[in-house]
């Protein structure tokens, strides 16, 4: 699906966008000289093109001179649309001039290609192959490419190639691109295979084919791998003779025979391949011949923004994959890449590149210097290192410095730079207000716009300890000041902070609070156009949060007033006032213990009698008496 392409002479370069507009550039001018929208662009946008040059069909006046070949010819784009209608864009007119449309057939169209000889052709998303009539606006042959296959999303063609030859027959000749590569012979509304080609292009083929004498040759690749192959499809007459022969004798083979034919191909094998660094996006090849061989000239540009080009003479083949002569690049002077889109090759041996520089495409021409492996080419404009250099560009650009305002960020003055010997537009007092700073703390606090730019920085370096400097501050009118200056892309980042201070201690839920309340005013328009985002999963957090801090509030209020209580009752009974006691207890030592004995006179005198009567016992009662003491 060609989506991109040059015309017949590469002064023109056309391409179609994801929002499916055309746009055609001029190389010479690097100028975007046209850019059309089709009405259908949203129901049924453009899928593919491919140039045409369409004969003018208008009689001359009598008297007038004899229009040339080139005067009797405009340049065209077919233009194929996923309704399955083709629009034939005239780039002259600047307009659509003509509209094929498919009466029993509406698929989309897939590829498109046009020859001088043979005229246009479309293949739709069935494998319908179209030969139109671009003079009646309708159809002249209707082909069924039938491609049998295991993946039914391989058998889809992606690309096709009209063959050109000099054999003596009406039938045109076709290359398609599946899930293999094959030639098919056209012929009174039937396909016919003649080669099969052994190599994979689905589902994005590239496929260009080019001629010298009685020669052809196919290069084929695909937009999803790095390799690209060579191949001879020169039609002969031996295929011719082989063609007419299997439709004679075997117009209809039995299925055992189709089956076998299918399942046991004879894969031919390419002269040549070509590896890539990446996968191609646009590829042009060009055949000169010299005095004994034929030179092959080869451009490829790939995804990764750098064009590969290949010099080779051909004789024979080779099975050893071929690196690339020459890889060109293009940046600035302070090493910034400017990717290359497309490229195309010329007679004269040049290659056209175009790239991106900035929002535009610029086209130049380059000759490829063989002797080194990579070219790198120099381009746009790089930024100035110095103060001088700058004041040079706007002297150089026609303004003057009087007419330059310049506007600090962040909602700072907005003032003109003065110029030496020039008046101070800027007034004093407005100065001291910006150098202002908090006189009741006595320290080099900033407040205002200052508090801002630290908000700012700790948010972008996400450093706490700034971020808590600025947040802490439990102020209403510094948090006003501060929020209403605050860029809209911290808005969010500053969200995500506060939920963070809103689950820990209760002063720093007090500052949220505060500065919450302050984010609401300043930038309400900002968060209800937020809806369903980040931000509103902010804001649903921090309610959650101070729901949660409210439902404990009451309990935390009953607590904290029974605390206090007891403590004022307890700091109320510490003065010390002297009454009587009610009750007063003596307790007395071990030395009285003996005068328990006064009392108990009895007990008494009967340890005297034991005494008296069995003096070991009293020894023993001693010894107890003695235990007592101790």
């Amino acid at each position: 699906m060609a989506e991109a392409a040059f015309s017949e002479d590469g002064k023109y370069y056309s391409t179609i966008s994801q929002d499916g507009r055309l746009r055609i550039w001029d190389t010479e001018t690097n100028v975007l000289k046209q850019e059309y929208t089709p009405d259908l662009h949203l129901s049924s946008p453009p899928s593919c093109l491919q140039w045409i040059s369409v004969s003018l069909t208008n009689s001359p006046q009598k008297g007038a001179r004899r229009k040339s070949i080139t005067e009797q010819e405009q340049y065209c784009l077919a233009l194929g649309t996923s309704s399955g209608k083709i629009l034939i864009y005239s780039v002259s007119q600047a307009k659509v001039e003509t509209v094929l449309n498919q009466k029993d057939n509406n698929n989309k169209v897939v590829t498109l290609d046009w020859h001088r000889k043979y005229g246009l052709f479309s293949c739709t998303v069935n494998n319908l192959v179209q030969e139109w009539d671009l003079q009646s606006g309708s159809v002249r042959n209707k082909y069924n490419i039938k491609v049998v296959g295991i993946n039914k999303q391989g058998n889809k063609i992606s690309a096709i190639r009209i063959v050109p030859h000099n054999q003596d027959t009406t039938a045109k000749f076709l290359i398609t691109a599946s899930w293999q590569i094959r030639l098919w012979r056209l012929h009174n509304s039937t396909a016919e295979v003649v080669k099969c080609l052994g190599h994979n292009a689905a589902p994005r083929a590239l496929l260009t084919v080019s001629t010298l004498n009685k020669a052809c040759w196919l290069i084929e690749g695909s937009q999803t791998e790095r390799l690209l192959s060579f191949w001879d499809i020169t039609i002969t007459q031996d295929q011719l003779q082989q063609t007419n022969h299997q439709n004679g004798d075997e117009a209809t083979p039995s299925k055992k025979q189709r089956k076998k034919s299918i399942s046991t191909p004879v894969i031919p094998t390419p002269q040549y391949n070509f590896v890539l660094e990446d996968a191609p996006r646009i590829i042009d090849v060009s055949l000169t011949e010299e005095e004994t061989s034929t030179r092959l000239s080869l451009a490829a540009a790939t995804r990764s923004g750098v064009v590969h080009y290949y010099g080779l003479t051909l004789n024979g083949e080779s099975a050893k994959p071929i690196k690339p002569s020459l890889t060109i690049q293009v940046t600035t002077e302070d090493a910034q890449p400017l990717p290359l889109q497309c490229c195309r090759l010329s007679s004269t041996g040049d290659l056209l590149l175009g790239y991106t520089s900035g929002a535009t495409l610029v086209f130049e021409k380059v000759i490829p210097d063989v002797k080194t492996k990579t070219q790198v080419l120099i381009r746009g404009e790089s930024k100035p290192k110095d103060a001088k250099s700058k004041s040079k560009q706007n002297d150089s650009g026609g303004v003057q410095k009087n007419e330059v305002t310049y506007v600090e960020p962040m909602g700072g003055v907005s003032r003109k730079r003065a110029t030496p010997g020039g008046k101070v537009e800027v007034s004093m007092e407005a100065r001291l207000e910006n150098l202002t700073v908090d006189i009741k703390s006595r320290s080099k606090t900033a407040v205002s716009h200052n508090l801002t730019k630290l908000l700012i920085q700790g948010l972008h370096s996400k450093d706490k300890g700034l971020i808590l400097t600025v947040l802490q501050k439990d102020d209403p009118a510094v948090a006003t000041s501060t929020v209403s200056n605050l860029p809209a892309d911290y808005v969010p980042v500053l969200l995500e902070q506060l939920v963070d201070m809103a689950t820990r201690r209760t002063s720093q839920c007090a500052a949220v609070c505060t500065w919450l309340n302050a984010v609401l005013r300043s930038h309400a328009a900002l968060l209800l156009a937020t809806v369903n985002s980040r931000t509103s999963d902010r804001l649903s957090q921090l309610l959650a949060i101070f729901t949660h801090r409210r439902s404990h509030l009451c309990q935390l209020l009953n607590l904290k007033g029974r605390l206090d209580l007891t403590v004022t009752q307890r700091g109320g009974g510490s003065e010390h006032v002297e009454q009587q006691p009610v009750l007063e207890y003596n307790d007395s030592s071990s030395d009285s213990e003996p005068e328990v004995g006064v009392y108990q006179s009895g007990s008494e005198h009967s340890w005297e009698d034991e005494v008296d009567g069995e003096s070991p016992e009293g020894s023993h009662s001693d010894m107890s008496d003695d235990e007592a003491d101790d």
